[in-house]
């Protein structure tokens, strides 16, 4: 058993050491690629990552900025908006994005938001939910040391000091658990996507003889509302809905 769990133990070790050098192999490629202005190239190596299911944001910014230079903005907005996932605040890829957005066709004015979601839901996409997750994890550490120092401290003053801090770091806890659960109800409950046709009519119904609702354009970002069959009835930011077909929309 031994050496059955030895040998188990080699193969997993070879395996995920092969997949790795085998991602770096494929990063290497692409950069090159990207540097020698052949992005086509560099786009099949990035993609060659993803189908290993390594996913970080400078595959998926580099992969943006290839489909960039080939002026193939729904491709480049999705991958400028899947790097954003794994790292909202990333300025590199908040600033391409915008660069991507002036190529688009279709300029959607969003609705007017209520003040207080919007800016509940800047503050919760302003950290992944991991990172939700440890900031509470680490505050909750902290507001146990603080209670063992209150509870050890010989003086009135010290133990004043530290409840008070103790209670401030609680809250905080309380307050990034309340938040990290919002960010996940917003990722549960919101499904978006990107147009990847370059002109495509949205139908009143999940139908092609169905009437036509408006015109939409690749690298417009979309809300999924219900899918039925091959088709989605989709939302702009300006509160339009309509049904497409999913082939000419690519999920987030």
């Amino acid at each position: 058993m031994k050496w059955m769990t030895s040998f188990l133990f080699l193969l997993m070790t070879l395996i995920v050491s092969g997949q790795g050098s085998e991602v770096d192999d494929h990063f290497a490629k692409a950069n090159q690629a990207y540097t020698a202005e052949n992005y086509q190239m560099a786009i099949s190596n990035y993609e060659e990552i993803l189908k290993t299911d390594v996913h970080s944001v400078d595959v998926y910014y580099n992969l943006g900025n290839s489909y960039y230079k080939l002026n193939q903005v729904g491709p480049a907005i999705y991958n400028y908006e899947k790097a954003l996932m794994l790292d909202p605040s990333n300025e590199d890829v908040l600033n391409n994005l915008q660069f991507a957005k002036q190529m688009r066709i279709d300029a959607v004015e969003s609705l007017p938001e209520n003040e207080f979601e919007s800016k509940a839901s800047s503050v919760a996409s302003s950290l992944t939910i991991d990172e939700w997750a440890y900031l509470s994890i680490i505050l909750l550490i902290i507001s146990i040391l603080l209670f063992v120092l209150y509870h050890y401290s010989q003086t009135a003053g010290k133990k004043r000091l530290f409840f008070l801090l103790m209670l401030l770091f609680a809250i905080g806890v309380i307050t990034t658990i309340i938040i990290g659960f919002y960010a996940q109800n917003n990722l549960d409950n919101q499904q978006y996507a990107i147009v990847y046709a370059a002109e495509f009519t949205a139908r009143e119904e999940p139908k092609q003889s169905s009437s036509a609702s408006f015109v939409i354009h690749e690298g417009t970002k979309v809300e999924v509302l219900e899918e039925f069959n091959d088709w989605a009835r989709i939302s702009l930011e300006n509160g339009s809905k309509a049904w497409v077909t999913l082939e000419t929309i690519k999920k987030l």
